[in-house]
């Protein structure tokens, strides 16, 4: 077995970093279409109930719980 030699461990290392050039600005994130994510703990009968009723018409969980929210806003005219 060959002894290991430490001294050439950098050799080749300036491959990993950039020049330093200037940052170019970067443009603004689009947020069109930009969700908002949350994390929502229900009851074990409230989680029955979504994931049946959001099958039944075909959506998404997420879709479905939108739909309900929207709905609510519209009977308050909000």
């Amino acid at each position: 077995m060959s002894k290991k030699n430490f001294k050439d461990n950098t050799a080749g290392i300036d491959r990993f970093f950039s020049s330093p050039e200037p940052r170019q600005a970067r443009a603004a994130p689009d947020t069109r279409g930009a969700r908002y994510r949350i994390n929502l703990k229900l009851r074990p009968e409230f989680k029955e109930y979504l994931t049946e009723e959001s099958w039944k018409s075909r959506k998404s969980v997420t879709e479905y719980v939108n739909d309900l929210i929207q709905a609510d806003k519209d009977a308050k005219n909000v």
